[in-house]
C-alpha cells in the first residue's frame, strides 16, 4: 500500500474493537431476505434511530458517517451529489428505494444517483453492501449496493413534523401509518426548501410515499410507490464557483421521479417458496446551463431527459435457510430513454439521442452450512443484453464462526455496468463501440462481539478495467482507463454506560490509475470520525459527531483550461439534541459544521458556514 502514514486513522483502525454485529433481518446482497450473520459480503445497516443520531434533517451528513461511503458533493443543496464506494465512481454504486433501481443512463454522470433525492424523514433504514454484487443484481453493482427503505407498515401512528433553520431552512410533513385487518399501510408525504446556504445553491422538493402489504396464510402481497419532484440551482461544476466564476449565471434543473414496485410472494410448502416482482421507474428532468465562461471551455447548452425503466422477476427459494438453501430465478428488465438537448457553439447545436435495451437475465445462488460454524455461499448470473455479449458474473464467499466472540468473512466477487445511454449515444462525445466496465473485488474481514463491545474491520481490493472515459484528441468517449483500489474499513462501537455510547469509523483508500498520470477526482484517501451518543433520561437526548477528511483532487476550467488543485483536508463537529417534552411531542435542535470550519467541496464552492435548525414532531 503506498504512502502509509502512521496517522489518527491507523489508531483508529487498532483500536478498541466494538462493531454492532446483532442479528437483524437484511434483504439487500441477496435473492430472500436474510440475517446479516447469513452474509459473507462487508455489510452496514443504519435503521432510523441511527439516521437520526448523525443527522436530523440530511441524509447526506449522516451517510458520511458510514465506513468506505464517500458522500461527493458540490456546493450546497442545489448541486449533484453522490455516492462512491471504496474509491469507485459515484456511478459504479447500485442505488435502490424499496428495490427499484434509481440510476439513470441518460445522465451526463454515467448514471450515478444524486443523493439530494431523498428526505430523511421518510427513510427506515439503509442497508449497504460492499463489493461487486452483479452475480445478484446484474449491471450497475460494481462497487456495491445502496438500498434506502422508507417507512413501512406498522403499528397504527401519525407523526407530524416541521423544521426551520438557517438560511431560510423550511421542511414540512405528514406520515402515518397502520393496519386494517390483514392491510398494513403508510404513507408519507414531505416538503423542503433548503434554502441558500451557499451562493447559488438552493433545492425545493415534494415527496409522497406510501407502502401497502397483505398478508394471509400461506401468500404476501406488498406494492409501493413513490413520486418525487423538485427544483435546484447552482454554479455549473467546475465553473469556480460563487468564488471564481466569471459568470454569475446558475445552472437550473426541473426534474420528477415516479417509482412502483409489486410483488406476490408464495409459501407453497415448507421446502418452497415463489415470489414474482414487478417495478417501474421513471424520471423526466429539464436542465439548462449557462456553460462556463470563457465558452471554450463549457458553452451555453441544456437538454430534456426522458427515461423509464421496467423489470420483472420470478425467484424460487428452495431448501431450509438453517442448513441449505438455493435461489434459482429470472428476469427481464427494458430501458428507455431520451434527451433533447442543444449547444450554443455559436450557433444552437442540436444534441439529441433516444435508445432502449432489454437485459434478460437467469440466476442461481446457492448457500449452505458446511458445519455449523462454517457457511459456504456462491452465485452465478448469466446477462444478456441487447447490442452486448452475453455477460457472465459469478461470486463466492464464506463466512466462518471461530466462537461466540470472533468471526471470520471473505467474499470474491466480478461485476459489470453496461455503457450508460449517454456514453454510447451523445452525438459530439458518444461511442457506439464502448464495451461494458468490469471489475473483480476481494475483501476479508473479522467481526468481534463481547459484551457491550463490538467491532468490524476488512481489507479489500477492486481491480477495474475497461473503464469509461473521455478521450480529448479523437474527442469522444472510449474505453481504456484501468484502476486497482485497496484498502482498510473498520467500525467501533463501544456501550460505554447504559445511556452512553460511542462509537469510532476510519477508511484508508489507496488509488491505482495504472499507466497513467491522472487522478481520481474528489475522493480523500482517509477518512475518519467518531460519534458520542449520550441520555440524560427518557426525554432529553444528545448526539456529537466529528468528522475528518482528507485532501483531494479537483479540476476547474474557469480559466479556460483544465486546472488540477488539491482541496485541503478538513475537520468537521456537528451536533444534535432531542427534548421529549410528552408522549405526543418532541423538540430538536441540529448545529451544524459547529466550529465554521472553512473548507470547499470543489474549487471555488465553500461549505456552508455554521447552521442550526429548530425541528418539531407531533405523534398521535
Amino acid at each position: 500500500m503506498k504512502n502509509f502514514r502512521f496517522t489518527p486513522l491507523f489508531l483508529a483502525l487498532i483500536a478498541t474493537p466494538g462493531f454492532s454485529a446483532t442479528e437483524e433481518l437484511i434483504v439487500t446482497g441477496s435473492y430472500n431476505p436474510v440475517t446479516n450473520e447469513q452474509l459473507s459480503s462487508s455489510v452496514s445497516v443504519i435503521n432510523q434511530q441511527e439516521l437520526l443520531q448523525l443527522s436530523n434533517n440530511s441524509v447526506i451528513d449522516a451517510l458520511r458517517q458510514i465506513p468506505s461511503l464517500w458522500v461527493e458533493e458540490q456546493g450546497g443543496p442545489g448541486g449533484i451529489t453522490s455516492i462512491a464506494l471504496r474509491g469507485a465512481e459515484a456511478n459504479h454504486t447500485l442505488v435502490l428505494l424499496d428495490g427499484v433501481q434509481l440510476n439513470d443512463p441518460t445522465n451526463t454522470r454515467g448514471g450515478a444517483f444524486d443523493l439530494n433525492s431523498i428526505n430523511i424523514e421518510s427513510i427506515e433504514r439503509i442497508e449497504i453492501i460492499r463489493g461487486a454484487q452483479s452475480a445478484v443484481y446484474g449491471s450497475d453493482a460494481l462497487a456495491g449496493v445502496i438500498h434506502i427503505i422508507t417507512k413501512t407498515p406498522g403499528k397504527a401512528t401519525t407523526t407530524l413534523n416541521a423544521s426551520v433553520g438557517s438560511d431560510d431552512y423550511a421542511s414540512t410533513g405528514l406520515s402515518t401509518s397502520g393496519k386494517l385487518n390483514n392491510l398494513g399501510y403508510a404513507f408519507s408525504l414531505q416538503t423542503k426548501d433548503a434554502g441558500e446556504p451557499v451562493p447559488g445553491s438552493t433545492a425545493k422538493n415534494t415527496e409522497f410515499s406510501s407502502r401497502l402489504n397483505w398478508q394471509q396464510e400461506n401468500h404476501t402481497l406488498n406494492f409501493n410507490y413513490r413520486y418525487f419532484d423538485g427544483e435546484r440551482t447552482s454554479f455549473p461544476e467546475q465553473s469556480g464557483g460563487p468564488e471564481f466564476a466569471l459568470s454569475r449565471d446558475l445552472d437550473e434543473s426541473n426534474y420528477k421521479d415516479q417509482s412502483a414496485a409489486f410483488s406476490w410472494i408464495a409459501q407453497a410448502n415448507n421446502v418452497w417458496q415463489s415470489k414474482v416482482s414487478a417495478s417501474w421507474y421513471q424520471r423526466d428532468e429539464d436542465l439548462t446551463s449557462p456553460g462556463i465562461l470563457p465558452f471554450d471551455a463549457v458553452p451555453p447548452n441544456g437538454s430534456v431527459i426522458d427515461f423509464n425503466r421496467t423489470a420483472f422477476s420470478w425467484i424460487n427459494t428452495l431448501g431450509n435457510q438453517q442448513k441449505f438453501w438455493a435461489n434459482i430465478g429470472v428476469e427481464t428488465k427494458k430501458e428507455d430513454g431520451s434527451s433533447e438537448g442543444y449547444l450554443f457553439s455559436p450557433d444552437v447545436y442540436p444534441i439529441n439521442f433516444a435508445l432502449n435495451r432489454q437485459i434478460d437475465s437467469a440466476f442461481i445462488n446457492l448457500n449452505g452450512y458446511v458445519t455449523d460454524a462454517l457457511l459456504i455461499q456462491a452465485s452465478v448470473r448469466r446477462d444478456d443484453a441487447d447490442g452486448f455479449e452475453a455477460n457472465d458474473s459469478g461470486q463466492v464467499g464464506a463466512r466462518l464462526e471461530v466462537n461466540n466472540n470472533w468471526t471470520l468473512f471473505a467474499n470474491w466477487g466480478e461485476g459489470f455496468k453496461l455503457p450508460s445511454f449517454f456514453a454510447i449515444g451523445h452525438p459530439l462525445v458518444g461511442n457506439d463501440q464502448l464495451v461494458p466496465e468490469t471489475v473483480r473485488t476481494k475483501d476479508i474481514g473479522v467481526e468481534f462481539q463481547q459484551d457491550d463491545y463490538s467491532a468490524r474491520a476488512s481489507y479489500f481490493t477492486h481491480a477495474y478495467r475497461n473503464l469509461i472515459d473521455f478521450d480529448a484528441v479523437e474527442f469522444k468517449n472510449v474505453n481504456r482507463a484501468r484502476v486497482e483500489t485497496s484498502g482498510l474499513e473498520t467500525e467501533v462501537n463501544w456501550q460505554i454506560q447504559q445511556n452512553l455510547s460511542w462509537r469510532l469509523h476510519g477508511t484508508y483508500t489507496d488509488i491505482d490509475m495504472q499507466s497513467s498520470d491522472n487522478h481520481l477526482l474528489g475522493r480523500p484517501q482517509a477518512t475518519y470520525g467518531t460519534s458520542i451518543h449520550y441520555a440524560v433520561n427518557d426525554n432529553w437526548k444528545f448526539n456529537l459527531n466529528y468528522l475528518r477528511v482528507d485532501k483531494r483532487f479537483a479540476v476547474t476550467r474557469y480559466s479556460g483550461a483544465d486546472d488540477e488543485q488539491i482541496l485541503g483536508a478538513y475537520n468537521r463537529f456537528d451536533a444534535n439534541a432531542q427534548w421529549q417534552i410528552n408522549k405526543l411531542t418532541q423538540v430538536g435542535l441540529s448545529l451544524e459544521n459547529l466550529t465554521d470550519e472553512n473548507y470547499h467541496t470543489d474549487i471555488g464552492f465553500p461549505a456552508a458556514g455554521t447552521s442550526a435548525k429548530l425541528n418539531l414532531k407531533l405523534s398521535f
